[in-house]
């Protein structure tokens, strides 16, 4: 602590008592202060998206986790280079592509039978790195392709977290623990697998009551998430689109695709039902 007040002090000095060029280092001096401000907050881990979440009925308090931050930033390509983020009406179609193939790639691995040393994978864990360049403000929240995008993201990033499985796979009392802080940084933010699902994705749905396992809602103060991330759609076939991993849901996982959304839904919908609704015709 000690050495780090330290440089602080050192750094502070050079930005605000130069001499030369003033108007510069005032600015400099801005954009430290912003920097050093996220700093402290990321560090304390008491606030922002850093902060610690509670895990049980107890209210016990868990450090949230990032999982995609195998390679730093500045030895990542970006999704949307500047070039193609300046052509406006092909960012959000590269978005959604660059999402499907890599919800394809996390699909190709399983769990139970899993080579951490498999080239393919571990060139699977560097691309989700790159989620943390994905430019979310040029996604239109009310349109189909967010819908795509934002769930196939959660799907991929729920196989994602299976697959690294930090404290095994998740049971009935550690799947809270488990989808409040397994976190990815996409874009300039943090989202756990419970921000994603119902601050994002279930944003204008109806709330849940009576939350029993495999649901997990998120913690209390993730409520900004809906106003800043949330979707318009207000589409109730969510609840058969999104799969938990729970042994309730099919074995597979559709990749969506805003062309085909709606076949997508309805065949979601009807396979679940199919297999989890039963009609007693005596009682008809």
């Amino acid at each position: 602590k000690t050495a780090r007040e330290n440089f602080q002090k050192r750094l502070n000095d050079a930005l605000f008592y130069t001499n030369k060029q003033p108007q510069q280092s005032n600015k400099v001096a801005q954009e430290y202060e912003s920097y050093r401000m996220s700093l402290e907050t990321s560090l304390t881990g008491t606030v922002g998206k850093w902060r610690t979440v509670s895990v049980n009925k107890n209210k016990q308090k868990k450090q949230r986790r990032i999982l995609n931050g195998r390679r730093m930033a500045f030895d990542l390509a970006s999704v949307i280079n500047e070039k193609e983020l300046a052509v406006k009406s092909n960012t959000q179609d590269k978005v959604a592509s660059y999402v499907e193939n890599l919800l394809t790639m996390a699909l190709s691995f399983s769990p139970e039978a899993l080579d951490a040393t498999d080239a393919r994978f571990i060139e699977f864990l560097g691309e989700t790195s790159r989620l943390r360049t994905l430019p979310l403000h040029e996604i239109d929240l009310s349109s189909k392709e967010a819908f795509c995008i934002f769930v196939n993201l959660y799907h991929c990033l729920l196989q994602h977290s299976l697959l690294l499985a930090v404290d095994g796979l998740p049971n009935k009392r550690s799947v809270i623990h488990f989808k409040r802080c397994s976190c990815y940084e996409i874009g300039e933010d943090v989202f756990s697998l419970a921000e994603l699902e119902c601050c994002v994705i279930r944003s204008k749905t109806s709330r849940t009551t009576h939350i029993k396992p495999p649901f997990v809602s998120a913690a209390k103060k993730s409520r900004a998430y809906r106003m800043m991330y949330g979707l318009g759609s207000t589409d109730h076939r969510v609840n058969f689109i999104l799969n938990n991993g729970d042994l309730a849901y099919p074995s597979t996982v559709p990749v969506l695709q805003s062309q085909i959304m709606d076949d997508q839904m309805d065949a979601a919908a009807s396979c679940f039902l199919t297999d989890q609704v039963r009609i007693d015709k005596r009682k008809r």
